[in-house]
């Protein structure tokens, strides 16, 4: 027989209770003075932070701290092949922390995509190309975001879509930047992994 004040079924309750208010009011993320919301949407569906970590760059020596990126996920995943097989859909956001020209963030990004890369195809520079246009000038505190809904690849540019790429593979390219096995910055990729 089941009784409502039984004290091992009410103290499960409120602590199921505590930990689901917990994660509704847990506070937000905050890197280098980049909050970095707990949630964002795509299509409709809310997605979870999955990590967040700081990109910096050495010029001449100096390392400089070039942006902060965040990568949501519908549930939460933490090794390179779960995020290589996962459908998504995923959002990767990335607020830089300098003004960056067009010719500047066009060079980063080929760079980033020559240096870490370990899924290619027929067609990928194409798609490459494609994608790096859609990118211009930034602020600092500017926005690029990068979604991957189904088999299309959606680019924002501060809050503006630009533009997208389609298929499959290319976000297989797109992921192995960050999480194949010569990532753009190891620390970076533990970082979005939540390690």
């Amino acid at each position: 027989m089941c009784s409502g004040n039984n004290p091992i079924t009410m103290r499960a309750t409120a602590f199921a209770l505590f930990f689901v208010l917990l994660s509704i009011t847990a506070p937000a993320l905050e890197i280098e003075g980049i909050r970095i919301p707990p949630t964002a949407t795509v299509s409709g569906q809310t997605l979870r932070l999955n990590g967040a970590g700081l990109r910096t760059v050495v010029l001449l020596i100096v390392p400089v701290k070039a942006y902060v990126a965040s990568f949501y996920t519908p549930s939460p995943l933490r090794s390179e092949k779960a995020v290589l097989t996962s459908p998504g859909p995923m959002q990767f956001n990335f607020t830089f922390l300098q003004a960056v020209p067009q010719g500047q963030v066009a060079r980063a990004w080929q760079a980033q995509f020559e240096d870490s890369v370990s899924y290619t195809y027929p067609g990928f520079e194409r798609d490459r190309e494609a994608f790096i246009k859609m990118f211009g000038a930034l602020k600092k505190g500017g926005v690029e975001t990068v979604e991957l809904d189904e088999d299309v690849t959606q680019c924002y540019d501060n809050g503006i879509l630009r533009g997208s790429v389609p298929g499959r593979d290319f976000q297989k390219s797109f992921l192995s930047l960050w999480f194949g096995s010569n990532p753009v910055m190891p620390s970076l990729k533990s970082a979005m992994l939540g390690n």
